[in-house]
């Protein structure tokens, strides 16, 4: 038999490893996610030779003291990172409309706060460098709580099966063709790469950057929150954005009623009103 089909999430163990994503990380997970947190840990109780979730717990609250890394790894295995380059693109014309009026002189900070493997943040860099040039003073900020996706962010190496949503002309201009072991992978140029910081964030409790925003990315991560949490992370965040700077959620993602400094410019397109 498969050693991993022996393994059974009970109620208990189920609210133990909610608790703890919850507390490490905002994450909510409903009811319906328990088969994809027993899924997605399976293979680790595997690994370190456990043999049930609630041994796994217990490795977990040492790793707390021992910093093995494990805790990292159970945040990492538990986050979702579906994304794909100039996803929802909406956003993208948008900021593609503002900044042709700006100056190319102009100074622009952009995070991208959920920004997964980085195809976010550099579909921003392309939008960036092609109505401002690479040689204006812009700089865009991608975070994201899992280190593992964040390895392949600043990599910036993807497989050419996934280039879902890049045009062909940026495609050409903004990516090399990788050799030998890489011949299956396009490389952001390097020029693009310079251009783009990626750190780790929690988005509920890491210290906030020091740098006000003109724009903000956080799309497609409020839906794992509660209601207070997300109410505290918009807070944070748009205390980043200067007044007059835009913030993007997901086009799924509502704020209404959690932040008055902010009014609705279209669907999903937000403007900080008053400091």
């Amino acid at each position: 038999m498969n050693k991993l089909a022996l393994f059974q999430l009970n109620d208990q163990e189920f609210d133990k490893l909610r608790q703890l994503i919850h507390s490490k990380a905002g994450i909510s997970m409903s009811d319906a996610k328990r088969s994809l947190v027993a899924g997605r840990l399976r293979k680790r109780l595997v690994s370190l030779n456990l043999s049930s979730y609630n041994e796994y717990i217990s490795y977990l609250k040492k790793d707390e003291h021992a910093n093995t890394g494990e805790m990292q790894r159970f945040i990492d295995l538990l986050t979702t990172n579906e994304t794909w380059f100039f996803r929802e693109e909406r956003h993208f014309d948008f900021l593609k409309k503002y900044l042709k009026d700006q100056p190319v002189s102009q100074s622009i900070n952009i995070w991208s706060a959920a920004s997964s493997s980085g195809e976010e943040a550099y579909s921003i860099a392309m939008t960036l460098a092609e109505t401002m040039g690479l040689s204006s003073p812009w700089q865009i900020l991608g975070t994201d709580i899992s280190s593992e996706i964040l390895d392949k962010a600043k990599k910036g190496l993807y497989m050419k099966s996934r280039m879902k949503g890049l045009p062909l002309p940026l495609k050409k201009k903004y990516m090399l063709n990788g050799v030998r072991t890489y011949e299956d992978y396009l490389a952001i140029a390097p020029e693009l790469k310079k251009k783009t910081q990626f750190k780790a964030f929690n988005l509920l409790n890491s210290p906030l950057p020091g740098i006000k925003f003109d724009f903000i990315f956080c799309r497609n991560v409020l839906i794992y929150f509660n209601q207070e949490d997300k109410q505290k992370v918009i807070h944070r965040l748009v205390g980043c954005l200067k007044t007059g700077g835009y913030f993007f959620p997901g086009h799924s993602e509502s704020l209404h009623g959690l932040y008055d400094k902010l009014k609705t410019i279209e669907p999903s397109v937000y403007q900080k009103t008053i400091d």
